[in-house]
């Protein structure tokens, strides 16, 4: 039977999703593997999320974010999905602190967007995790927020120079979601506060990311780059 809505079929296309331990990326890679791309998920020494991927969805362990993607043949789709979060007072957060979320929540997307760059076949499409915070801060969350402030700026700027091209790079960013249990205590009085700040009252959730990301990498979203979208039940309207 032939769709109507071809624009979410991505049958022949390959992927590599880095990160894909994290829960965005997992949802990311299922939601390819889905929709008919060759999936290969990128984890870091000491992770296996295996059981939590579909038959067909290639798992390897890479600390070396830039020579696994060179690695992969006729690349077409890169997803990068980090998350390390950290929570201190500014005068409190060493060097060490600022090294570790910078490195994974900036750096990580730099050289994925760098090894693609050199390597992805035409036309095809980036997407970049990242969180609301990166727009509004919050104290005591400084070094975490610059490094998405840092990401969100990129996708901007590598979307200027990838565009000619037609690579497409593009950011959902994150709110609050169920698996932030290292920043939202569940008993927590503050956690409560923070879920009655979005608009949906509720924490949002992995399979709600696969879908903007399918969205995003398919031809309907071919004029779409550059860009940043709330996946965040309306938090930015409150912070």
């Amino acid at each position: 039977m032939t769709t109507r809505f071809p624009h979410f079929d991505l049958t022949g296309r390959t992927a590599v999703v880095v990160h894909g331990h994290t829960p965005p990326g997992v949802a990311i890679a299922r939601a390819y593997a889905d929709a008919g791309a060759s999936v290969t998920t990128l984890v870091p020494e000491g992770y296996d999320v295996s059981s939590q991927l579909d038959e067909g969805i290639i798992q390897r362990t890479a600390d070396d974010i830039e020579g696994a993607i060179g690695e992969v043949a006729n690349l077409d789709l890169v997803a990068c999905c980090p998350d390390q979060f950290l929570a201190k007072p500014i005068g409190e957060t060493s060097d060490a602190d600022l090294v570790l979320v910078m490195d994974a929540n900036f750096r990580s997307h730099f050289q994925a967007v760098r090894a693609a760059s050199m390597r992805i076949t035409s036309p095809a499409n980036i997407i970049l995790i990242t969180h609301v915070l990166g727009e509004r801060g919050l104290a005591n969350c400084a070094a975490y927020a610059a490094a998405q402030g840092a990401t969100t700026n990129f996708i901007r700027a590598a979307a200027q120079e990838l565009g000619p091209r037609r690579i497409t790079i593009n950011g959902i960013s994150l709110g609050w979601m169920d698996w932030m249990t290292d920043r939202l205590d569940p008993a927590a009085e503050e956690t409560g506060r923070a879920i009655r700040f979005t608009i949906a009252k509720r924490l949002g959730r992995p399979n709600e990311i696969g879908p903007m990301a399918l969205w995003l990498s398919g031809t309907g979203a071919g004029f779409v780059t550059g860009q940043i979208f709330a996946l965040d039940g309306g938090l930015l309207q409150h912070l």
